[in-house]
């Protein structure tokens, strides 16, 4: 059984709409044709009556009923910005999109809608980059090459948070979703204003996962030397990252990696 999604941003605005954290996902596909996602992103909309707070997941930035993926409630009452009065909100799936999950609440400030990126990339394109990716090894027919992309998407956002430890707020990747103490708000990846920077990373990692299976170990193969190129091409995309970090006072800042290559003419 695949694990459930983890390293997830959601892009709320915490002054004016509401805090969540430790999300978990389950079901996400990133097939061709069959995704459940809108490239690798979602849109949170929430709404409050009473002490209920209605969270939607949505495949559609215009988030219209056909396009709702998961719903749930939770009780906010007890909200308190702290994390030990976090309120779990259980997704159940909608539309029959085979997306279930749990996002915890620690502030509501009003109604809104956020976008949520989940995956990096998509099926699309890891097939930019290999032609023939149903046929690799441990794809689902299904969910198609979620699983890669899910470890792919981990490990870039580790190597990220690292890289900008400074702007982000805190080094190494998010913590994992069942710490509950405040350390857990960093590195805050909220302020990577433009994941889609990542997409080739993670699609080259992906590729390198998913080849990785298709060879013996100790032998020189035909998918050996296509995972070494897709892992060449991986450190070369994330040594050239330059990310639009979206700072706590407002407008994007420019940050480069130390690693980043940097080219004169002569």
């Amino acid at each position: 059984m695949a694990r459930e999604w983890e390293t997830i941003i959601c892009y709320e605005d915490r002054s004016t709409h509401l805090t969540t954290s430790r999300w978990r996902l389950a079901g996400v596909k990133t097939r061709q044709n069959a995704e459940n996602t809108d490239g690798g992103v979602l849109w949170l909309e929430t709404t409050r009556d009473g002490d209920t707070v209605t969270a939607d997941l949505f495949q559609d930035p215009a988030r219209q009923a056909a396009d709702k993926v998961a719903t749930g409630t939770a009780d906010a009452s007890g909200l308190d910005g702290t994390a030990a009065n976090a309120a779990p909100v259980e997704l159940s799936e909608a539309n029959a999109s085979g997306l279930t999950g749990c996002v915890y609440l620690h502030d509501y400030q009003g109604d809104g809608a956020a976008p949520v990126q989940v995956a990096l990339c998509v099926d699309d394109d890891l097939a930019a980059l290999w032609d023939g990716i149903a046929d690799l090894p441990g794809y689902d027919a299904s969910a198609g090459c979620a699983e890669f992309i899910r470890l792919a998407g981990e490990d870039v956002l580790a190597k990220v948070s690292a890289m900008f430890q400074d702007q982000l707020g805190g080094y190494a990747a998010a913590a994992a979703w069942f710490i509950t103490d405040a350390a857990r708000i960093l590195p805050d990846l909220r302020r990577i204003a433009n994941p889609a920077q990542l997409r080739s990373a993670c699609a080259h990692r992906a590729l390198e996962i998913g080849l990785g299976r298709s060879h013996r170990t100790g032998s020189e193969t035909m998918y050996s030397r296509l995972r070494d190129y897709h892992r060449a091409e991986y450190e070369r995309a994330l040594g050239s990252v330059v990310l639009a970090i979206r700072r706590n006072h407002g407008g994007p800042a420019e940050a480069a990696s130390a690693a980043a290559v940097r080219q004169s003419r002569v």
